[in-house]
């Protein structure tokens, strides 16, 4: 394991980098926004909790120079069937005090009226009860005369934040959803706790869900959108697909220009993960470029070692050398659409587009963000030279307006597009599995783009976070579905009870991951779970993983079979036609 030492400060920066906090968002409505929040999350069943997670134990003693070895746990999924049950219950009837008071002048309510007046959380308390183990919605009834906001109390701790939005100033009531709540039969209490505005709520229903029954993930169709895709990502991406829904592969974002982080998981739990996360930050930043060469040679370390390789890329603001040079769209002083251009323009030489910004046909904003893919592209021509496949996940979170590629959806989706064609056209970079992770499915760059669609999830527990899984099911077309960054990792038995077997899950690095003194900061994941996460059947690191080189020849001969049989039938066809 590395010493710290000169990287600590680089730690330390990288773990604040990305949008820690972040939620995946849709703007289609309140209902379908509400239905995906992932923050804060109770797990009540007392089965699968922290607490209850059986920890491998050591095979035997470790000494000085041995590398820690644990059992491996076999993990079973908790048994919860499906069973109807639908009740309303009356916001009315439950427990009031405080300031809480039954109104009746909001119209639209049902029953004798609706509780008004909530400004503390014990002002409002509702009790219902489940009549089995199982998953449910929990629908709120709630109207508001201005925007609002509040928490979801659920036996006695947060569940969840919500916003009743009130675009018409009409101040309707209106149904907010917290999706598949997993309850234990007999009773449990809700309530509201005040944020911003005032809140009034009509009726809760609890409604027994069968989503998760019949989730099943499956990804074994699936094929990679460039069509000149070389074997190496083939076999990447039939590794993930195969995989997916079963078993899932684990990542780590590491600091850059090290492994520090995936060593640091190798000295507490005895294993690698199975793909280092890397930033393609530095090629691009003026301010850290040095970094970028140690970037590369860890990489290439790391897949010669048998790993798998991803990059992110935390693209500085484009407008080099100004002093606000910047990923944040507040600090950033770039506009992305100003570049948007209708010229086809990924294909050509940077003469023929240095003459044409001179010509005032594309913008200067446009050369300087072709400028800044060919310098990236560089980088990764390195790795596809030397038979790296890389997951290459770029212009992360852009619909959460917190990054200067994310103004507007549109925008978005011609950078994302511009640069795919570049890349693959152009720069003949063959060897990459595109993963789109912009948080909103109103920005889905669209299946011919894209391979694998993720979700960054943060400042929740540590549930599956199935209802993120299940919001992006909705335009993954079959194809498969990874939390591409977390503060804190599920615990493995949730995953397995919530049926969220994601394709891969990239544990975020930093100070989510590193104490102050370079060990392991428990903060976010306790060693326990890291030994549990990392030593079970439903995971694979690094050690399990199979020979890629081996992968990619099974499919040349595959295809080269089916391309051989083809013709020949065209050839049987055409005689017998004759």
């Amino acid at each position: 394991m590395r010493f710290l030492s000169a990287v600590i400060a680089a730690v330390l920066m990288s773990g604040c980098l990305a949008a820690c906090g972040n939620e995946i968002q849709d703007n289609k409505d309140v209902t379908a926004d509400l239905d995906l929040l992932t923050a804060d999350e109770d797990i009540t069943d007392e089965e699968t909790t922290e607490e209850e997670v059986v920890t491998p134990v050591p095979e035997e003693e470790e000494t000085k120079d041995e590398v820690k070895s644990f059992k491996e746990v076999k993990i079973k999924a908790a048994e919860l069937k499906y069973k109807k049950s639908e009740k309303t219950y009356q916001a009315e009837k439950g427990k009031l005090s405080g300031t809480a008071a039954e109104a009746s002048k909001r119209k639209g309510y049902e029953g004798s009226g609706y509780v008004s007046g909530i400004s503390q959380e014990g002002d409002w308390e509702l009790e219902f009860d489940v009549p089995t183990d199982q998953f449910y919605n929990i629908v709120l009834t709630v109207g508001s005369d201005e925007a609002a906001s509040g928490g979801f109390s659920l036996d006695g701790s947060k569940y969840s934040e919500f916003t009743v939005v009130n675009e018409d100033n009409e101040g309707r009531f209106e149904n907010i959803s917290f999706k598949n709540v997993k309850l234990k039969k007999g009773k449990h209490k809700v309530a509201f706790i005040p944020e911003t505005g005032l809140v009034d709520i009509d009726q809760v229903k609890v409604i027994a869900s069968d989503e998760i029954s019949k989730l099943s993930l499956n990804a074994t169709g699936a094929v990679l959108s460039d069509k000149e895709a070389e074997y190496n990502a083939k076999a990447l991406y039939r590794l993930i697909c195969n995989n997916y829904g079963t078993r899932v592969l684990l990542a780590q974002n590491d600091t850059a220009g090290t492994n520090y982080e995936s060593e640091l998981i190798h000295s507490v739990t005895g294993k690698y993960p199975a793909i280092r996360l890397g930033d393609m930050m530095y090629v691009t930043s003026t301010k850290y470029a040095d970094q970028s060469a140690a970037e590369i040679s860890e990489a290439l370390t790391w897949h010669k070692d048998g790993g798998l390789v991803g990059y992110m890329w935390n693209w500085t603001s484009p407008n080099k050398p100004d002093d606000s040079e910047s990923v944040y769209a507040e600090n950033a002083k770039f506009d992305i659409t100003k570049a948007v251009t209708d010229e086809s323009i990924a294909l050509l030489d940077p003469d023929t587009l240095a003459e044409m910004a001179e010509e005032g046909t594309i913008s200067d904003e446009c050369l300087k963000i072709i400028n800044d893919i060919d310098k990236v592209s560089e980088q990764l021509i390195k790795l596809r030279d030397d038979g790296v496949p890389v997951l290459w996940r770029p212009l992360q979170e852009a619909s959460n307006g917190m990054y200067w590629w994310g103004k507007d959806a549109d925008s978005y989706i011609w950078l994302w597009q511009t640069m795919y064609a570049r890349m693959t056209g152009y720069h003949g970079l063959h060897n990459l599995v595109w993963v789109w992770s912009a948080q909103n499915v109103n920005w889905y760059v669209g299946g011919d783009y894209c391979d694998v669609l993720s979700a960054d999830v943060y400042g929740s527990d540590k549930s599956g976070q199935v209802n993120a899984l299940l919001y992006l099911q909705n335009v993954a077309g079959g194809k498969p579905i990874a939390m591409s960054e977390c503060d804190r990792m599920p615990l493995i038995q949730n995953l397995a009870d919530e049926h969220a077997m994601w394709a891969y899950i990239g544990q975020w690095g930093g100070s989510c991951m590193v104490n102050e003194e370079g060990g392991l900061s428990e903060e976010f994941n306790t060693e326990k779970d890291l030994i549990t996460m990392y030593n079970n059947d439903l995971t694979i690191t690094r050690e399990k993983l199979p020979d890629l080189m081996t992968m990619a020849t099974e499919i040349k001969k595959e295809e080269e079979k089916a391309a051989k049989n083809k013709s020949k039938k065209a050839k049987e066809k055409e005689k017998s036609e004759d």
